[in-house]
């Protein structure tokens, strides 16, 4: 265990538990239950749609009318709980051209973040309790890019706790890659004052959200953005300490333990603070699962927070956007998919820390595709709540569609990755091997033939139906058949650029919210190139879509 860490841990916790006892034998009644965390809140299910790029806007800015329009669609879906996308406290540095930002911390951002905020409430179905609502607020240190992200000049540097660049490869492609992304290292932060201004931006952004009606914030410290640079040896092996933090504060924890006192501080006691954090780096040299096991019963024994979620990876092991659903069969357990790393995680590390709400609700996210998975999870206290990204994209409604709707049986509420037409050229042309994306809905009683489409099956009780148009509805099919899943030794499937090959589908699903954003439906055919890159990328986000989306922007 890495002896900067190894103070103030589980000596502290209280009240453990191991295996979740007292839960509802039904999956559907106990994906449908309550929970109740430390400050008080209930999120009135366990299920959430989990932190994404909603693929919207360029350079930064509050959100637009594209976003409520995207929102509205996830409010109207039975969700328990819906996390934004990337909310950065520092204008200038981005982790996408699409991400949302404080401009300031003035009456105009507050009221622009609160409109968000009322139209995810606004739209919640009448029959349903409303979700509870977090904004992500997030710094991406060192992976900003200054050459994709328009929000600072390319030779202005990225910002970390040490001067390096993310790994693309060791080809000269790779290295290509990495210059005109990143053409410069990033700046190493020496000046504690600066360290010290870069808590203050989370403490704002998390006053803000709160004057703007939110329910609490998701500090993001996992997938390498700043914050989990500062926790790992790999970007921080020299860290030090920090002014104002107590003796007993590992020190790694350091930067951490200021911006959730800071957080708690300004703010009202049942306010949601909710930390995303690695189970591992998955890359040598960075945090591993017994220093994150260490870390994560040290923030708990703070009795600071009130919601984990459990990722791992970063862009040079973009593992939490590799493995999401990338499995060909959902029934399989030895597919190597998120679920399998990160709740075997969790398994061994919950029953070590107070179930809610004595200690935080654990989300997990990514892998639970099915819904005797996630009930699973819950049951076995592998986690709280069931985080759903990707799959949302393309079923705004999954909730109440699918895995709360009683009408269809356990062994067709079955969910998976999905084919994402194009994709698998694409990734093996860009060098980032072959995608395994397989969505499985297996029904027998709701299809003619081997093919089925979402706008057919039953809904729930309840449930704001909204028709879907005759091209939407043949665009969501499922397939039904279950494909093997490739040799482990075929060589396709081993990426030379593990970044290029995760942002193959993470485009793809941000090119299928811009649609909702536009109130089109999703469209499971859009091919990747085609329909995604030059359609939605250049002809939508670039250029508005033409005269037409000028005219339709230009009247509101």
């Amino acid at each position: 265990m890495d002896p900067l860490l190894a103070s103030s841990s589980s000596s502290k916790l209280s009240g453990t538990i191991g295996v979740a006892e007292g839960l509802p034998g039904d999956d559907i009644q106990l994906i449908a239950s309550p929970v109740t965390l430390p400050n008080g809140t209930v999120v009135p299910n366990r299920l959430v749609k989990a932190a994404m790029e909603e693929g919207i806007g360029n350079g930064g800015g509050v959100p637009d009318k594209r976003h409520r329009t995207l929102y509205k669609r996830w409010a109207e879906g039975g969700w328990g709980m819906i996390i934004t996308g990337n909310v950065q406290v520092d204008p200038r540095h981005l982790a996408t051209p699409h991400d949302r930002t404080f401009p300031d911390h003035s009456p105009s951002t507050i009221a622009s973040y609160a409109l968000l905020r009322s139209s995810i409430l606004s739209s919640a179905p009448p029959t349903s309790p409303r979700p509870v609502v977090l904004m992500q607020i997030s710094h991406p240190g060192l992976q900003s890019s200054s050459t994709i992200c328009f929000s600072r000049p390319p030779w202005e540097a990225a910002i970390g706790p040490s001067a390096a660049r993310p790994d693309t490869g060791h080809s000269a492609l790779g290295w290509l890659l990495g210059r005109i992304l990143w053409p410069t290292k990033s700046r190493p932060i020496t000046d504690f004052d600066e360290w010290l201004d870069i808590v203050d931006l989370f403490v704002k952004g998390a006053q803000t959200a709160e004057s703007a009606g939110w329910d609490g914030v998701q500090i993001h410290s996992a997938h390498g953005y700043l914050l989990a640079e500062y926790l790992s040896p790999l970007t921080n092996p020299d860290p030090r300490p920090l002014p104002g933090v107590p003796w007993d504060i590992p020190l790694r924890l350091h930067l951490l333990w200021l911006i959730l006192t800071g957080i708690a501080k300004t703010t009202d006691k049942t306010f949601i603070k909710a930390v995303k954090i690695n189970s591992s780096d998955f890359v040598q040299g960075g945090l591993d699962e017994a220093q994150s096991s260490s870390i994560i019963k040290t923030l708990v024994s703070w009795n600071l927070i009130d919601m984990l979620e459990i990722s791992g990876g970063n862009y040079s092991s973009p593992v939490f956007a590799t493995f999401d659903g990338f499995t060909s069969d959902p029934t399989s357990t030895s597919s190597p998919t998120r679920q399998s790393l990160f709740a075997h995680f969790t398994r061994t590390l919950l029953p070590d820390l107070p179930a809610p709400p004595c200690g935080p609700a654990i989300m997990l996210t990514g892998g639970l595709h099915s819904r005797h998975l996630i009930a699973d999870a819950i049951r076995t206290r592998s986690c709280d709540l069931a985080g759903i990204g990707r799959p949302a994209c393309v079923i705004p409604d999954l909730p109440d569609r699918v895995v709360l709707n009683r009408e269809i049986p356990a062994e067709e509420a079955v969910l998976g990755g999905y084919n994402i037409p194009g994709g698998e050229t694409m990734k093996y042309l860009l060098g980032g091997g072959r995608i395994r994306a397989r969505l499985q809905v297996r029904s027998r009683q709701y299809a003619p033939s081997s093919w089925t489409s979402y706008s057919e099956l039953p809904r729930r009780r309840g449930h704001i139906h909204r028709p879907l148009t005759p091209a939407a509805a043949g665009a969501i099919r499922i397939r039904m058949r279950i494909h093997p899943p490739p040799p482990a030794h075929n060589a396709e499937y081993e990426p030379r650029y593990p970044l290029v090959g995760a942002g193959i589908s993470t485009f793809w699903h941000e090119w299928q919210c811009s649609r909702l954003g536009r109130g089109v439906e999703p469209d499971m055919r859009m091919h990747w190139f085609w329909g995604g890159l030059l359609r939605e990328a250049v002809w939508w986000g670039m250029l508005g879509g033409g005269p037409r989306g000028w005219w339709a922007s230009w009247r509101g």
